[in-house]
């Protein structure tokens, strides 16, 4: 049997001197491993279409419970040659992300998007590195059913901005009053809380359309940062590596 899809390449490992083992994200499929035989060479006609961050058009055909690529045509290229180890660290983390929180044969459009959206303002400089991650971290959990609840505080549905506070496990806001009723709540105040619900709420064109001071671009990811590794209890080494380099 054989599919056509539109996919993204998420990662490529090396298998001998010519073949490449690919990992795809198709809106359609979800997340799809695919053999490439003889894609590492440079001339081989698969080679620039299962190129890391490459969008490509592919026929897959499936034998044996795996996939081998039988074509690849690359649309356009994510990724941007000559850049640095940061801007490349950082799109690999968002790549094991999408790998970790989508299963095999349930895509979905808006998490192709992100990642696309994404590793364009990393390589284009558009945007502060940590509030693209924000962005990137909170949307992508908002789609994969981790979506918090940020319009008041879930227990006596207090409004203030100012006395708000984000309880990490529970993906919701609690009061001053309220915040003893767990262990992971972390103050936000005004301007935190109002990119929080930018991200999660906004259209998809509108996400990254927003500017904050850089310390509390700062704050933003880290609160992100840690709520997505306490809602996946997964610790992804490739955000370790980026956090040690920047």
């Amino acid at each position: 049997m054989q599919i056509t899809t539109e996919a993204l390449v998420l990662k490529v490992t090396d298998i001998g001197d010519n073949d490449r083992l690919i990992t795809l994200y198709s809106s359609e499929y979800g997340v799809i491993s695919a053999f490439a035989s003889g894609a590492k060479k440079l001339k081989n006609k698969y080679h620039a279409g299962t190129s890391f961050l490459c969008y490509s058009s592919f026929i897959l055909e499936n034998v044996k419970d795996s996939y081998r690529v039988r074509d690849a045509s690359l649309i356009r290229c994510y990724f941007k040659l000559g850049c640095d180890i940061v801007n490349i660290s950082l799109q690999q983390y968002f790549c094991d992300v999408v790998s970790f929180l989508s299963a095999t044969g349930e895509g979905d459009k808006e998490i192709l998007k992100l990642i696309i959206k994404s590793c364009h303002y990393i390589n284009e400089n558009k945007m502060n590195f940590n509030l693209i991650k924000a962005v990137f971290e909170l949307r992508i959990l908002s789609l994969s059913g981790y979506m918090p609840d940020l319009s008041c505080c879930s227990n006596c549905k207090i409004f203030d901005e100012n006395k708000l506070y984000f309880d990490m496990q529970g993906g919701v806001l609690l009061c001053d009053s309220c915040k003893a009723l767990t262990a992971n709540a972390v103050f936000l105040g005004a301007t935190i809380l109002s990119a929080m619900r930018h991200i999660v709420y906004s259209d998809f064109d509108k996400i990254f359309s927003f500017i904050i001071p850089d310390e509390s671009a700062v704050r933003l990811t880290k609160i992100t940062e840690m709520y997505l590794t306490i809602q996946t209890e997964y610790s992804f080494r490739t955000l370790e590596f980026y956090k040690s380099i920047i």
